[in-house]
C-alpha cells in the first residue's frame, strides 16, 4: 500500500536541501508525496488534499503554515513535527524562557525594546537579535555602549546577549529522532565563509543536549547551536527542521522516520 505524505513548505525554503532531499527520498520509496507552501495554505486547496494523507510534514515558520499543520494534527493526522513545537523555536522570548527553565546553560540573555537596550544589565560585546529568524538573519554586534548609536531596529522587541569569545566557531547538533551529528561550523560573527569546520564524535554530554532540548520542545526535527566556554557547552538557540547541508544521510534519515510515522 502506498504512503500518501503531505509536505507544508513555506517558499523561501523550496530552493535549499531539505526537505526537497526528503521527498526524493520518499519517492524513492515508493511514497506519494504532495507538496502545498504557505500561498496555498492560505486557501481551502489543502483541505482537499486532506482525505488522502497518512502523515504530514512541515517546514515552515508562516502562520498561515502553521494554522494548517495544527488543523491537520487536529484531524488525527500524524505530524512532524507539531505546530505548538515549532512556535516555541520561532518565536526567541519563548524559546529563551524554556531554555533557562530547563537549566539548559547559555549566554546572559535579555530581552528588551531597542529603547531599553542601554539600561540592560549586559557586559560588552553584545549580539542583537530579532525576536523572529532564522538562518543568523538580522544579527548585529555591538561592540561597546557607544555603538547604540548607530543601532536602526524596526521592531519593538530584540534579543541581546553577552557574546562569548571563543575560537570563532560554533558546535551545532543536527537532530533526526535518535540520529545525531555534531559539526563545527563557523559562527555567524566570524569572517570565515566555510560551510563546515568538520565534524565532531558525539559523546555523552551532547547527547544529554538533545535529550533534553527534545524533551522540553516536543521536537523530532532540530539544531542546537552551541558554543564552547572554558571546557562546557552554553545552548545559543535552537531551531525546528534545520537544512542539514552538513549531514549526508538526511535525506534517507528523514524519510525512513516520515514513513514510521505514517504508520505509528
Amino acid at each position: 500500500m502506498t504512503t500518501r505524505v503531505l509536505t507544508l513548505v513555506d517558499r523561501r525554503y523550496r530552493s535549499q536541501a531539505q526537505p526537497s532531499g526528503m521527498v526524493a527520498a520518499l519517492r524513492d520509496r515508493g511514497a506519494h508525496v504532495e507538496e502545498l507552501d504557505e500561498t496555498q495554505c492560505t486557501t481551502d486547496e489543502w483541505r482537499d488534499v486532506l482525505v488522502r494523507v497518512d502523515v504530514a510534514v512541515a517546514r515552515g515558520r508562516r502562520p498561515g503554515t502553521l494554522a494548517v499543520l495544527a488543523d491537520v494534527a487536529a484531524s488525527g493526522i500524524p505530524v512532524v513535527d507539531t505546530a505548538a513545537a515549532v512556535e516555541q523555536v520561532r518565536d526567541k522570548r519563548i524559546m529563551t524562557k524554556i531554555l533557562e527553565d530547563a537549566g539548559l546553560a547559555g549566554p546572559r540573555t535579555v530581552i528588551c525594546s531597542p529603547e531599553d537596550l542601554g539600561d540592560a544589565d549586559l557586559k560588552y560585546p553584545i549580539i542583537v537579535k530579532p525576536v523572529f529568524g532564522d538562518n543568523a538573519e538580522g544579527i548585529v554586534v555591538l561592540e561597546e555602549p557607544a555603538d547604540l548609536l548607530r543601532l536602526r531596529w524596526c521592531d519593538p522587541e530584540l534579543i541581546a546577549q553577552e557574546y562569548r569569545p571563543g575560537s570563532g566557531a560554533d558546535l551545532k547538533l543536527y537532530v533526526i529522532e535518535d540520529f545525531i551529528a555534531a559539526v563545527r561550523r563557523p559562527s555567524p560573527i566570524s569572517p570565515c565563509t566555510a560551510r563546515s569546520l568538520g565534524g565532531v564524535t558525539v559523546n555523552d554530554s551532547l547527547r544529554e543536549i538533545v535529550n533534553r532540548v527534545s524533551k522540553v520542545f516536543g521536537l523530532r526535527f532540530f539544531g542546537v547551536d552551541c558554543l564552547e566556554v572554558d571546557g562546557r557547552l552554553e545552548v545559543l538557540e535552537v531551531n525546528d527542521f534545520p537544512n542539514y547541508s552538513s549531514v549526508p544521510n538526511a535525506s534517507e534519515l528523514l524519510a525512513r522516520y516520515v514513513l514510521r510515522r505514517a504508520v505509528a
